[in-house]
């Protein structure tokens, strides 16, 4: 492994009962402007960026090369001039970029539904005045595809956490330049794009349920 890798954690997580604090969401994510630099010669299919509190963030990009019609990762940590890269085979990309679609597209501006019935339940009390909303020191991370980004911050559980343990996984794989280390989560990134293509409407929902099966030609162009 390169010694200027470092692991890729989860920020911590603090459990508090009273006063309710905001915590990562577990099923959607949330919309932003996050967007890849694009280009007709290497073309960015996704991208991920994780930007911790207090280390180096760093920025997950798949490109297509146009004139070789390959694929490859490129890993960018912060205050390190070169990239890092990886080359992986179109059904790993594709795959993946289903998934950033789904989860991008399933985006949502709604609170994390447990703190909502826990701030609820809270009011119904009578105890409305202990309900505090106050951020924690944690991880921020970024999806997009071609055109739309989304974000979470140091998800606790649910789809979010699975995506991001998915986006750990690719960097690791970077990390010992080795893909099979994302080929071992193929199951779990088709089961994931399932759970997050299950949250959006018809007929978006049946959409993202067919690409799991089924690759749309020039899919890496496509916005959808």
């Amino acid at each position: 492994m390169n010694k200027n890798f470092k692991p890729a954690v989860l920020g911590a997580i603090l459990t508090l009962s009273l006063p309710i604090v905001a915590q990562g969401t577990t099923e959607f994510l949330k919309p932003c402007d996050y967007k890849g630099q694009f280009s007709r010669d290497n073309l960015v299919c996704w991208g991920t960026k994780t930007v911790p509190s207090f280390s180096e963030s760093y920025e997950i990009l798949c490109k297509r090369n146009s004139q070789t019609e390959t694929y490859r990762l490129e890993l960018m940590i912060q205050n390190q001039k070169e990239p890092h890269v990886l080359d992986i085979d179109e059904n790993l990309a594709y795959h993946i970029r289903t998934l950033i679609d789904a989860a991008v597209y399933s985006a949502s501006n709604l609170p994390d539904k447990n703190w909502m019935q826990q701030t609820l339940d809270i009011f119904k009390s009578g105890n409305g005045s202990n309900i505090i909303a106050m951020g924690l020191d944690g991880e921020n991370h970024y999806f997009c595809n071609r055109s739309y980004g989304a974000y979470c911050w140091s998800p606790s559980g649910g789809n979010n956490a699975t995506l991001v343990s998915i986006e750990q996984a690719i960097y690791n794989a970077i990390a010992y330049k080795d893909p099979d280390r994302i080929k071992s989560r193929l199951n779990d990134i088709r089961s994931l794009t399932r759970n997050y293509a299950l949250l959006l409407q018809e007929p978006y929902q049946e959409y993202f349920l067919l690409r799991i099966d089924k690759k749309p030609e020039n899919w890496w162009w496509s916005e959808y």
